[in-house]
């Protein structure tokens, strides 16, 4: 018999308390992985959401014969129009606060391709280029003479949670989104924006 005092294998008998030592070197990286995990699905679910909104206005615009310059809604046919319709496809994201919606006409008139207008909400610049001049299409994208289409782009800030940042580009700050989409007018051309009354 051993006496109270004396423990068979020293110091490596007792056990306990273990669980918690594991669960407490465990913990933060569960929590980093928990973190990273809800930060994707947000990340993916915004670039979705900002996808999502780019081709339903250009969609939206190109079922129009003929646009109106103007963002209040008066006859149904304003430019502003497209951009309603872009906040409420984006929600719960606040575009119209935190982004920037451009709206622009590419066509080829006879002289290569041009930027025809352009409107916006937002500040972000345009990846297409500015009104009057050549436009930067897509790799790929050719418009032959009398070619007409309508690009939205998208741009949108992103902050993902602290420790997450750099696996998704943010280093910790806001990264932008960007989304764009471009869709032919299917009612004639889109080449200039109609005014006055």
């Amino acid at each position: 018999m051993r006496p109270d005092g004396d423990r068979a294998g020293g110091l490596g008998g007792d056990r306990r308390g273990i669980a918690a030592l594991e669960m407490a070197l465990i913990a933060p990286i569960l929590l980093l992985l928990i973190t990273a995990t809800v930060d994707l699905v947000r990340f993916a679910n915004t670039v979705l959401t900002l996808n999502r909104a780019a081709a339903n206005v250009s969609d939206i615009a190109t079922q129009f014969d003929t646009l109106r310059a103007g963002m209040t809604v008066v006859k149904g046919n304003e430019v502003g129009v497209l951009f309603l319709a872009a906040a409420e496809v984006a929600r719960p994201l606040d575009l119209m606060t935190s982004g920037s919606v451009i709206v622009t006409s590419v066509a080829n008139m006879g002289v290569g391709s041009r930027v025809m207008w352009q409107q916006r909400v937002g500040t972000a610049a345009s990846q297409v280029g500015v009104p009057g001049g050549i436009p930067a299409l897509p790799a790929g994208f050719v418009q032959d003479s009398g070619d007409n289409a309508i690009f939205t782009e998208i741009a949108f800030p992103f902050t993902p949670y602290l420790l997450s940042g750099p696996w998704l580009g943010a280093g910790g700050g806001v990264t932008v989104l960007y989304a764009r989409a471009v869709y032919q007018p299917r009612l004639g051309t889109l080449t200039s924006l109609e005014t006055g009354a």
